[in-house]
């Protein structure tokens, strides 16, 4: 299942164009969002999610460049909000994939057709002090 969600998320980036990498030091985040249709039913029902034309997932990774394997990925403290362009503001609560060579967080968030959203959040890497801040807005249409 870890290649198909690989595959999904990296077919997401690449059609949206949205993928954001933030870094301090020796880490990067790499933030995609995507629209929840873009999972498949079974894949969806697998993690719980919801795929509907008002919902949308935020896929997150924390990579650590000084490691040699070839998956950099480490496990983190995420606290974060997504706020419309109204002000409302809303907590985004993450769900932990760890597939063993790879960790991903991901954390549904309800979008509205041509809804502008802006993030915060706060990544924290194990055994790190000093969390990367990761702020970036991204436009969403509903299809």
């Amino acid at each position: 299942m870890k290649i198909v969600l690989m595959t999904l998320l990296v077919w997401a980036s690449q059609a949206l164009a949205t993928d954001e990498v933030f870094k301090r030091g020796p880490f990067e985040v790499r933030v995609t969002p995507f629209p929840s249709t873009f999972l498949s039913p079974e894949m969806a029902q697998q993690y719980g999610l919801a795929r509907s034309e008002t919902q949308a997932i935020l896929n997150l990774s924390v990579y650590d460049t000084r490691l040699e394997r070839a998956v950099k990925t480490v496990p983190a403290r995420l606290n974060g909000q997504q706020a419309n362009l109204l002000g409302q503001a809303f907590e985004l609560e993450f769900q932990t994939i760890d597939e063993g060579e790879a960790i991903y967080y991901i954390a549904p968030f309800r979008i509205s057709d041509q809804d502008t959203v802006r993030f915060t959040i706060e990544v924290l890497p194990e055994g790190e002090r000093v969390p990367v801040d990761v702020k970036f807005s991204q436009k969403f249409y509903q299809q």
